[in-house]
């Protein structure tokens, strides 16, 4: 597989690394080496890390190109109109706020157990708290939104921005009596890199359309 890297930071760096250490081929697209129709084709997917205003600026060629992509960029509203137009389009997208499989697996438990909880503790009020660097421009998190879109109402999310946090995301469910907390810390940027090209691996067999690289996890369990 020949893969096109879309940005070059904090992540997409450890993605090149990564490909590097396979022996992998592979091209970089970044402000000195912008993306075109033509250069794409050359590519069976791409991995995306950019933030999302470039995001934005970058869809019409992506979706133009039909290039299998995986998508990690955060700090961007995916509307429904979008989700129509890459499946008309014949498009097979993969995304998520974070491809760490640890967090993944962290929003399976809230989903099957955190919110169970709710039902026994009637009285209960949770707490998402999470920390990153002080470059990251969006706040709270993609994945502390996606913790409280997971666990419904009566969410309190908030987040520090200091130093080169990588990505510290907890959550708390607290009663009157008792205080139950799960918590998830990044210690190098190269569990995101590991998940997103674990994730190409699975554009083959999908449906046109965007995908969420979770739902896709438990699949293939």
């Amino acid at each position: 597989m020949k893969y096109a890297v879309i940005g070059k930071g904090k992540t997409g760096s450890h993605v090149i690394d990564l490909l590097k250490e396979n022996n992998a081929t592979y091209g970089v697209f970044d402000s000195k080496n912008r993306i075109s129709l033509e250069a794409l084709k050359n590519y069976d997917a791409g991995i995306c890390f950019v933030n999302g205003p470039v995001f934005k600026t970058l869809i019409p060629v992506l979706i133009d190109s039909q290039i299998p992509l995986v998508i990690g960029t955060t700090g961007f509203q995916w509307d429904e109109s979008l989700f129509v137009d890459v499946k008309k389009r014949k498009c097979r997208w993969i995304k998520s706020a974070n491809f760490s499989i640890g967090i993944n697996a962290l929003n399976d438990v809230l989903n099957n157990n955190f919110t169970r909880l709710k039902s026994i503790y009637p009285e209960y009020k949770f707490l998402i708290h999470e920390e990153h660097h002080d470059e990251k421009l969006d706040a709270p998190s993609g994945t502390a939104l996606r913790f409280a879109e997971i666990l419904g109402d009566r969410i309190e999310i908030t987040h520090e921005r200091k130093n080169d946090i990588i990505g510290f995301h907890s959550v708390s469910m607290n009663t009157k009596n008792e205080k139950i907390t799960i918590s998830h810390e990044v210690n190098n940027r190269a569990v995101f890199a590991n998940g997103a090209i674990k994730a190409t691996q699975l554009l083959v067999d999908l449906d046109f359309g965007i995908h969420e690289f979770g739902t896709l996890l438990r699949q293939d369990a």
